[in-house]
């Protein structure tokens, strides 16, 4: 019978680090073939305009959105408001100091803004 040689603990080395590289040479150009045109847009969904007004608008506003004394001086009552979504979402923006209310700009991103203020338009309303 042959005897079978043990491999040195430095050659064994060398034949690992060349299958780690062959490996690595393998997946880098696998992934430099890659473009940001092949990968598919993922869009995380936020929360809704609900979870929004929980978060930042309910302290003055109100949970239902009627408004009344708050921190800030007098909470307007949203369900009520003859204000267009538009207008809403620049209010949202820009806030009205003169009134008590703080601009969200800077806080809220404008995809944050335009939830909120469609949540207001259309959520809040009272039933005519």
């Amino acid at each position: 019978m042959k005897k079978i040689q043990a491999v040195s603990g430095g050659a064994r080395a060398r034949v690992f680090a060349v299958a780690a590289l062959s490996l690595w040479a393998l997946s880098a150009s696998t992934f430099a073939e890659t473009t940001d045109e092949d990968r598919p847009v993922i869009k995380v969904p936020r929360g809704g305009g609900r979870e929004l007004f929980s978060t930042n608008c309910v302290l003055c506003h109100k949970y239902d959105g009627r408004g009344g004394p708050s921190e800030g001086g007098y909470g307007a009552d949203l369900r009520v408001t003859k204000l267009t979504e538009d207008e809403v979402r620049q209010v949202i923006t820009n806030g009205r100091l003169n009134k008590g209310m703080p601009p969200f700009k800077g806080i809220l991103d404008e995809e944050m803004i335009e939830t909120l203020a469609r949540f207001v338009k259309n959520d809040l309303k009272l039933n005519q």
